[in-house]
């Protein structure tokens, strides 16, 4: 049984993660990078964002379906707009993406589909 007091520390763990690593200089690592490759990464982290969020609503707090995906997707939207305007206003290194936002939000979607498919499918 997945229980509360493991899923949040564990969600806000990857969330704060994903925003220190949104947030510090990675120039140095990502030097020779193809232009836009990043984008894979921003959809990826943020499917797994949306993921461990809905986990949370779902199983920790035991919401329905459909509560937990609409507010899964809202946080991990919500959150991506956040850290792209906190880069382009706070950091030296990093600046405001509207392509790193459609990332980021495409893989939210994908994987709240992906969610609302699979349960559809359990039913049948």
């Amino acid at each position: 049984m997945l229980k509360k007091s493991v899923l949040i520390p564990a969600a806000l763990l990857y969330t704060f993660a994903l925003a220190t690593l949104s947030l510090v200089n990675l120039n140095n690592i990502t030097e020779g990078s193809p232009k836009n490759s990043d984008k894979a990464f921003h959809f990826l982290a943020y499917c797994l964002l949306a993921l461990v969020w809905y986990i949370v609503f779902k199983y920790g707090y035991k919401w329905s379906q459909i509560k937990a995906l609409c507010s899964a997707g809202l946080f991990s939207i919500s959150f991506g707009v956040l850290i792209e305007y906190l880069q382009g206003n706070f950091t030296e290194t990093r600046q405001f993406d509207v392509l790193d936002i459609a990332a980021n939000s495409a893989g939210v979607i994908i994987m709240l589909l992906i969610l609302a498919i699979k349960k559809k499918t359990e039913h049948k």
